[in-house]
């Protein structure tokens, strides 16, 4: 069997798995899996739970240099997604790309490394999908790597790519106070509802809406206002999900937000952008192990989407995200491509010879 061949039995058995929220059979069924499939490679498997979460470290020691990162967890589906199926050289089905794939070669890896006196661990997490807090953000506290690698898909044709920058997150709300009145007679109240959406278009305008633009952007996301709708509403308020870069830091968020009267911030989280040096040692060792595997050269790129890759960051462990090539997450079509397996394998393979 080859290894991208292996690394596809595993993906399918993974992706079997209905690994969504709160599924705690499924996730007790994946991780008893992943234990079966690496008995006697003499590594420690520990299991950990925080606040009824649980993730897993294996690993060759107590503190590995270089820490892998994969997680089970994935969004819900109809039924028939978990079911994988393989055609035209892709799986698909629920979670092949994020990052049941990247997973499979990664366990794979740490199999047959076992043996070899490396500094190795592999951490899998439940809770990616719903912003890693009780996962790969209590861990962080646990772990102290030298390196760390999350295997989530590289979404670009052709070739791989090392992904160095991520934003950060902040999730905040916003709210509006106004006056009741009957909806006939509007002129003796004051409208919340109305009130926040003007002033949050006060604000609107410091966020990017250009793809082509690395900027922090800002999503309504929910909009809620009290009373019914003969009702002229004294409450309103709405969910924000702000992606923020340096050109446009929290701090400036904040201010820009406090000034407007009459407009009340409240922020739920504020998460860090992974920011990872290029000349980082390591991140050139697998830049240069990923460009001998495919004699092509390698770029370095900055993504939208988070990861947990940040609470590392946090820490100030540098990382990277770096996985198998997969398109249309959390979508129907869903899939990996099979033949990028082997050579994502086996530039770790090599980037591990290097360090």
């Amino acid at each position: 069997m080859t290894v991208a061949e292996e690394i596809t039995e595993i993906t399918e058995k993974l992706v079997e798995f209905k690994t969504v929220k709160d599924n705690e059979q499924e996730f007790e069924r994946a991780f008893q899996y992943i234990e079966d499939y690496l008995s006697g490679t003499g590594l420690d498997i520990n299991r950990y739970e925080f606040d009824g979460t649980r993730s897993m470290v294996i690993s060759t020691d107590e503190d590995p240099d270089i820490m892998f990162h994969g997680h089970v967890d994935v969004v819900p589906a109809d039924e028939e997604l978990f079911e994988p199926r393989i055609e035209d050289g892709k799986i698909y089905g629920r979670g092949t790309s994020d990052m049941k794939a990247g997973l499979a070669a990664l366990m794979k890896l740490v199999k047959d490394k076992s043996s070899e006196g490396l500094s190795i661990g592999l951490m899998i997490v439940t809770d990616e999908e719903t912003g890693g807090f009780q996962g790969a953000k209590k861990l962080s506290d646990k772990f102290s790597p030298d390196f760390f690698i999350s295997a989530e898909p590289n979404n670009t044709e052709g070739y791989m790519e090392i992904i160095t920058e991520q934003k950060g997150v902040i999730k905040a709300d916003i709210s509006a106070e106004g006056k009741n009145a009957h909806a006939a007679r509007p002129w003796n109240g004051e409208n919340a509802a109305e009130k926040l959406w003007e002033r949050f278009e006060q604000v609107r305008d410091n966020f990017s809406t250009r793809k082509e633009d690395w900027g922090t952007t800002v999503n309504m996301g929910t909009f809620t206002a009290e009373g019914a709708t003969n009702v002229v509403p004294d409450e309103a308020e709405a969910g924000l999900d702000i992606r923020w870069t340096e050109e446009y830091p929290p701090e400036e968020i904040r201010k820009d937000f406090e000034a407007v009267e009459g407009l009340n911030l409240t922020v739920n989280s504020e998460e860090p952008m992974l920011k990872t040096e290029t000349g980082n040692s390591f991140v050139q060792l697998l830049k240069d192990a990923s460009e001998e595997v495919i004699d092509e050269g390698v770029s370095f790129v900055r993504k939208e989407p988070a990861s947990d890759a940040r609470h590392f960051s946090r820490k100030g462990v540098p990382g990277v995200v770096f996985g198998p090539e997969g398109y249309e997450v959390h979508e129907d079509g869903e899939y990996a491509v099979i033949s990028s397996f082997g050579d994502y394998y086996r530039a770790l393979e090599k980037f591990l010879e290097k360090v």
